[in-house]
């Protein structure tokens, strides 16, 4: 018994040689921890601090004399009367530190895969993705323009990137489906309708940006007479009336700068499908559709004018217009086609369908809200909100703002690297 004693006090005594008083720090509160010096792995000396307060306590701690000495610092905590060996680290052992964090990690991977596979935000994430290939969307909604030669390079070769009409389509596909402000997240397709004289490689590139490429035949009329070159094929924006696959179709012209989002637009108010009036349609005409929807904007007198415009006017602008795909309402517009010195064809287009929506006829036209759009713009309409800008804006003899035309300058040189971007990340797959 005496000597069961003895080695035990004896066992005491060495540990309490190894317990070295460390100096009185501001932060021990008067109670001092103790430090003692052992041999590490691989000879490194390790400090030990024992203590019998909590980690958050060494978080702060700073010894004195230990700071210019670059060793590692263990703590260990132990209740009053214990013995050493039930003392504990702070640090779990390396190997289970490991463990843990590598179950942390794999947990982490299945919570995101399955996030991303099987919940409704997954599918909603993968669904706004926009497409970059030129195959048919699911939505029922579509940006659509009408592509056409140009005119003025008839009998002239050029390089496609100086035809102006073809750069500004695809700074629209580039605005419309890919960039960041102005890119459709709800999916919605950017369909081109190109005439057959469009070259093959514009329209290839076309297809590259993402847009939806659909060849038509023209349309036109002899007794329509345009009265500018530049219309001679405009008769046939007819042709996104033959889109059924869609509800609705926003048809915008070429030279258009989106400012912001357009996706809403289709969910509008002003975009609802009406009852056609039979009792106010003329025989010659041929049979009306049961319902139509046609939006758009009073058409904007003169560089100079009132925005809002105001309300009530009997003539609207289709660079920006809504209409449902009809094929009973096409074969309307072709029988109104027919009817020589029926309506203005000046601008054949703009000339038929105000006629054939006019405000005391069969399918009155209705103000889509002013905010989506403005033609011949001004800052005042920019600032104002105008999610799309209707202009020429390379042609230097028109007197923009220059702060106005440099916005669409800026989204050309951001379609071009985009698109030089994936090109050369394609190119290297």
């Amino acid at each position: 018994m005496i000597a069961h004693k003895a080695r035990k006090r004896r066992k005491k005594e060495n540990y309490e040689r190894k317990l070295v008083p460390c100096a009185q720090n501001e932060n021990t509160g008067g109670k001092e921890p103790k430090r003692s010096e052992d041999r590490g792995r691989k000879g490194k000396r390790t400090i030990v601090l024992i203590s019998t307060r909590g980690p958050s306590y060494y978080s702060t701690l700073r010894v004195p004399g230990l700071i210019d000495h670059h060793l590692p610092i263990l703590t260990m905590f132990y209740e009053k009367n214990s013995h050493p060996s039930a003392w504990k680290t702070n640090q779990p052992p390396r190997s289970l530190n490991k463990r843990i964090h590598a179950g942390l990690f794999a947990g982490l991977v299945i919570a995101l895969w399955w996030l991303l596979i099987f919940s409704p935000f997954g599918r909603n994430l993968r669904s706004n993705v926009p497409s970059y290939s030129s195959n048919a969307s699911k939505s029922p909604y579509a940006y659509v323009t009408l592509l056409a030669p140009n005119p003025k390079y008839d009998n002239v070769v050029i390089a496609d990137d100086e035809d102006e009409y073809f750069v500004a389509v695809r700074v629209l596909a580039y605005q419309l489906l890919h960039a960041p402000n102005t890119g459709t997240n709800t999916s919605i397709p950017f369909v081109i309708l190109a005439t057959p004289d469009v070259k093959e490689s514009k329209l290839e590139r076309l297809r590259k940006d993402g847009a939806t490429v659909k060849v038509i035949e023209k349309l036109s009329e002899t007794w329509i007479k345009p009265g500018l070159d530049r219309w001679r094929d405009v008769l046939s924006k007819l042709r996104i009336l033959e889109l059924t696959e869609y509800e609705k179709v926003l048809c915008l012209d070429a030279d258009m700068y989106i400012t912001r989002r357009l996706d809403g637009i289709f969910t509008d108010p002003t975009t609802s499908p009406l009852e056609t009036k039979p009792e106010l349609a003329k025989e010659d005409e041929g049979p009306l559709p049961k319902s139509y929807m046609l939006s758009a904007q009073t058409y904007m007198e003169g560089r100079v004018h009132a925005y809002p415009p105001p309300p009530g006017s009997d003539y609207f602008g289709v660079g920006f217009f809504l209409c449902a795909p009809s094929i009973a309402m096409f074969n309307y517009y072709l029988n109104l086609a027919k009817i020589e010195d029926r309506f203005n064809s000046n601008a054949p287009e703009q000339g038929l369908l105000n006629y054939a929506h006019r405000r005391d006829g069969p399918m009155p036209w209705t103000e889509v809200y002013y905010q989506w759009t403005t033609t011949w713009p001004s800052m005042k309409e920019f600032k104002a909100g105008a999610a799309s800008l209707h202009e020429k804006w390379w042609d230097e003899s028109i007197g923009l703002d220059k702060d106005l035309r440099r916005l669409w300058y800026e989204a050309k040189g951001q379609m071009v690297g985009w698109h030089a971007a994936r090109d050369q990340m394609e190119g290297d797959q």
